[in-house]
């Protein structure tokens, strides 16, 4: 018997249910100390008696719950979802990259802003399919900007799983529970017109001359460069923002010089971008800002998107607001708010009404023919149907 006891007592002869009280105290209470088959370390907990009859039913009764608490795939001393959740994130962070090459930041931000709040101080092995529907309530009534979409509540999801996984891979809990997320609409992407387009192309010099006089000609003649890449690569927002002068470079094609970008921190890895014909103007005037700025040729890893110190440009969404209506082209279009995003989706609903390869672009925007299906749908079957019947 350890010195720190005062008694002792081995209720099943083999250790796993042990009675004791600590040494020096005027009148302890019975302690007790379990642990249970297929199961790690103990549970240490009082009795909240001196009696001895009264700790021993206690200690029985807790010894069979914690056995069915483990036999379902608990734990002893389980861990709180906020407990699992900043052990996971310093073994991320320290790995590098994701498998497909990107960042862990998105997924590490998306669960720490809501999902940390909810779960937090929960047990990670008491977490299932009924917390996670009380989650889902929570969350669509708990947002910074709009209520969010059920394909976003997805997305979410899928974010919180890597943490049960990681919970699963440490043996806090045996499998990963049914978290039973909002079925996803499949919806278009709010994009442009060609009208609309050409308005806001056109209206987009007036744009950037108007800033002359309110001192923000610099920003918006980036913006509109900015602006003007995205429609023509199909890149996306952060990519273009992390592009780099020595990421660009020239090739000759049949029709005549195209430039070539290459991504390196895409999310789904590094891919090469053909721009274009006519991007590499947009190109060249931020080149020339930029040797205007320095007094020489920018730096290869000088970033394309820059303010005039240099330093990234964070966001562009007020520009993109500013500019649709000063170009009288409304935010919203079909109950949802056209973004910066929305030039992306431009740019693959003109190539696929273009009769490209649906299975080339989707290699050049980074993403799946699956997802183009599924997000320009009528566009790719009649892209599909194209490219299908087209003689030879």
């Amino acid at each position: 018997m350890p010195e720190s006891y005062s008694d002792y007592l081995d209720l099943k002869g083999d250790g796993r249910i042990v009675l004791y009280k600590r040494a020096n105290l005027k009148n302890p209470k019975w302690q007790v100390r379990i642990s249970v088959p297929n199961s790690t370390g103990y549970k240490v907990k009082t009795t909240g008696t001196t009696d001895l009859d009264d700790a021993k039913r206690f200690a029985l009764n807790l010894y069979d719950d914690l056995r069915i608490t483990v036999m379902s795939g608990g734990s002893l001393n389980p861990k709180t979802f906020k407990d699992v959740f900043e052990e996971w994130e310093k073994s991320v962070t320290t790995m590098g990259p994701t498998r497909r090459g990107g960042s862990w930041d998105p997924t590490i931000h998306r669960i720490r802003t809501y999902a940390l709040k909810f779960f937090g101080t929960m047990k990670i092995d008491e977490i299932g399919a009924s917390e996670f529907g009380d989650f889902w309530v929570w969350r669509k009534l708990n947002y910074s900007i709009r209520a969010p979409s059920n394909a976003t509540l997805k997305r979410e999801r899928t974010s919180i799983l890597t943490v049960f996984n990681f919970a699963v891979m440490r043996g806090y809990i045996q499998k990963v529970p049914s978290s039973d997320p909002p079925q996803s609409r499949s919806e278009r992407r709010p994009t442009f017109s060609l009208e609309e387009w050409k308005r806001i192309y056109r209206s987009a010099r007036k744009w950037v001359k108007e800033g002359e006089k309110l001192a923000t000609w610099r920003d918006r003649f980036v913006a509109q460069q900015y602006f003007l890449i995205l429609a023509n690569t199909g890149l996306r927002v952060g990519e273009l923002r992390d592009l780099q002068w020595g990421d660009i470079r020239t090739v000759k094609t049949d029709d005549g010089p195209r430039l070539i970008g290459e991504v390196r921190r895409g999310k789904t890895g590094s891919r090469e971008v053909a721009f274009q014909s006519g991007t590499e103007d947009y190109i060249e005037r931020l080149r020339d800002l930029r040797r205007n700025e320095l007094g020489e040729e920018p730096p290869r890893d000088g970033l394309v998107i820059c303010h005039r110190d240099g330093r990234p440009v964070a966001t562009l969404k007020r520009s993109f607001r500013s500019l649709l209506k000063f170009a009288d082209v409304p935010i919203e279009k079909d109950g949802l708010n056209r973004t910066v995003y929305s030039l992306r989706h431009f740019y693959a609903t003109q190539r696929l009404s273009n009769e490209t390869n649906p299975f080339l672009l989707a290699k050049q925007m980074g993403t799946s023919v699956e997802m183009l299906e599924k997000h320009y749908g009528q566009t790719v079957t009649s892209a599909l149907a194209a490219q299908i019947t087209k003689r030879t």
